[in-house]
C-alpha cells in the first residue's frame, strides 16, 4: 500500500545538477521520503530535467511530478507557474512549501519536524516559520517584501484560504504580507510558529550572477517591489488574512480591517526618493533625493548598463572605487562582483 504524501515541495529549475543535488538532500535527510512529493516546473522540452525525473522516480516512485510551461522568459516572470504547481498538490498533503534548487536541507528528519506539528490548531491553519528571516518582527509592511521568511511550511489550510502563492513576484514576500495582516487582527490569530531545529543552506539569492545579470535583477526587484506594494496587491493580501480570520473564528463576526489606497499611494510615491533607507540599507550609496532620482531613470533607461558596467570597471582598476563605497564590507562585496565579471 502507498504512502500518503504529507509534504509537498514546490519550485522552478532549470539546472538539472542544481536540481539533482536539492533532491538528494531531501532524500538524505528524510524520515519517510515516501510522505513528500516534489512538484517542479520546468522549460518546454528541456529534455535533460525529464531524464533527470525520471532516474529518480525509478529509485524513488512518484516523488518528483513536472508541469511543462514556457511562461517564464526572464526572472520576472519565474512566479507565474507556481499557481499552477499549487493546484496539483495531492489531496492528502498537509504541509507546502514553495523552495529554490540552491536550498539544500541539512537537518536530519526533518519532515518528521514539520509532521508534527500537523496538530498545533484544531482548524490546522499554521504556518511554519524556518529560514534566515524566521525571527524577524515586521513593524512595517515592506520589511515584508525585502526580508520575508522565504522557505516557511504552510499548513495546505492556510494555502486554500489564501487560494494562490501569489499574484506577482514572489511567493515568499506575498504570503508575508499575509501573515503581516492576519497579525494586524490580534495575538488569537498569529498562527505562525518559529522552529529552531531546521536548517537549510544556499538560502543567499543572486550570487554567482556575472555583472550584467545581477543589474537586470536589480530593475527586477525594483519593479517588482513597487507592483507588491501597489494598493492592488496588498488590498488582496489583506482580504485573504480576513479569510483565514473567518476561519479562525468560526465564522463569527470579525470587522475586516480596510486599507487607506491614498495612504498606499502617498507612501510608495514619497519613499521612492529614500528607496534604500526604506528598503532595510540606511548606509547605501544612494542616499539622497538626486541619486534616487538618477536611479529611478536608469531603472527605466536599459542601454545605460553597458555604460555602468565600464565606469565600475574603470574604478576598480584606477583603485578609485574605496573613494565611492566608504563602507569596507560593501566595497568587498562590489570588488569580488566586478572581477566575477572579469573571470566570466
Amino acid at each position: 500500500m502507498l504512502e500518503k504524501k504529507i509534504i509537498s515541495i514546490h519550485l522552478n529549475s532549470n539546472k538539472p545538477h542544481s536540481f539533482e543535488k536539492f533532491v538528494s538532500s531531501i532524500i538524505l535527510n528524510a524520515d519517510k521520503i515516501e510522505t513528500i512529493e516534489i512538484l517542479v516546473n520546468i522549460d518546454k522540452h528541456d529534455d535533460k530535467m525529464k531524464s533527470l525525473i525520471k532516474n529518480i522516480n525509478s529509485e524513488y516512485y512518484n516523488l518528483v511530478r513536472y508541469i511543462e510551461t514556457d511562461l517564464i522568459k526572464t526572472f520576472a516572470d519565474a512566479w507565474k507557474p507556481l499557481n499552477m504547481l499549487l493546484k496539483e498538490t495531492s489531496k492528502t498533503v498537509e504541509f507546502v512549501s514553495c523552495m529554490s534548487d540552491d536550498i539544500r536541507f541539512v537537518t536530519k528528519k526533518w519532515d518528521k519536524i514539520i509532521k508534527a506539528y500537523t496538530k498545533s490548531y484544531d482548524d490546522k491553519i499554521v504556518r511554519i516559520r524556518c529560514s534566515k528571516y524566521k525571527g524577524e518582527n515586521y513593524k512595517d509592511i515592506w520589511e515584508c517584501g525585502y526580508k520575508p521568511d522565504s522557505y516557511s511550511f504552510y499548513s495546505k489550510k492556510w494555502l486554500e484560504a489564501v487560494g494562490q502563492w501569489n499574484p506577482c513576484i514572489g511567493p515568499d514576500s506575498f504570503q508575508e504580507c499575509v501573515a503581516y495582516y492576519l497579525r494586524g487582527y490580534g495575538k488569537k490569530y498569529n498562527r505562525e510558529i518559529v522552529d529552531e531545529e531546521i536548517n537549510f543552506t544556499g538560502q543567499e539569492v543572486s550570487t554567482n550572477l556575472p555583472f550584467k545579470k545581477r543589474i537586470e535583477r536589480t530593475r527586477i526587484y525594483y519593479k517588482a517591489f513597487f507592483i507588491l506594494m501597489s494598493y492592488k496587491n496588498q488590498r488582496l493580501a489583506n482580504n485573504f488574512a480576513y479569510n483565514i480570520v473567518k476561519i479562525i473564528s468560526k465564522n463569527n463576526h470579525i470587522e475586516k480591517k480596510i486599507l487607506s489606497r491614498c495612504k498606499i499611494y502617498v507612501t510608495n510615491f514619497t519613499r521612492r526618493f529614500n528607496f534604500f533607507y526604506y528598503r532595510g540599507s540606511p548606509n547605501h550609496i544612494i542616499n539622497t533625493r538626486m541619486k534616487n532620482v538618477i536611479f529611478i531613470l536608469w531603472i527605466y533607461l536599459k542601454f545605460t548598463d553597458r555604460y555602468i558596467i565600464i565606469f565600475l570597471k574603470y574604478l576598480e582598476k584606477k583603485k578609485y572605487l574605496k573613494y565611492f563605497i566608504k563602507d569596507q564590507k560593501k566595497l568587498e562585496k562590489a570588488r569580488k562582483i566586478i572581477n566575477y565579471e572579469k573571470s566570466s
